[in-house]
């Protein structure tokens, strides 16, 4: 009779843990990939889920600029992350023009700014440079 409230409350669990923003894990900064992992994979992750906000006529601002915030926290996480491999100058100049161009995206929701909100997210999503810091550091 108990068993499935258990299990109800086992499963709510996940739910709960999985709704956690990844910054905030307590002591523990998130790793490089955990940040690229929320930012990038899947069409549910940030990128791509800004990038269909914007592409809407008229866009909710709102869920962008709460989305953008996230995005810029998340970028500047990465900052602080240990690259995988190679160079950490290197890591430094590509990671903190990745947090600059998030930095331009929320600034550009904030502002209701579709145009430039637009050309900064074009920037984060550009192919060319998310292959200039992977072929360096992944």
């Amino acid at each position: 009779m108990q068993r499935p409230w258990i299990m109800a409350g086992i499963v709510g669990c996940f739910f709960v843990a999985g709704a956690v923003p990844i910054v905030a894990q307590g002591d523990k900064p998130p790793t490089a990939k955990e940040i690229m992992t929320k930012l990038n994979k899947g069409p549910n992750s940030l990128c791509p889920t800004v990038g269909k906000g914007l592409k809407a006529e008229a866009p909710s601002w709102e869920e962008i600029l709460k989305e953008s915030k996230e995005f810029t926290a998340l970028a500047t996480a990465l900052e602080k992350a240990k690259p995988p491999k190679r160079d950490d100058a290197d890591w430094a100049k590509q990671t903190k023009g990745y947090a600059a161009d998030a930095k331009a995206l929320e600034d550009a929701a904030a502002k209701k700014d579709k145009p430039a909100a637009q050309a900064a997210h074009a920037k984060l999503a550009n192919q060319k440079t998310c292959m200039a810091c992977h072929s360096a550091h992944r």
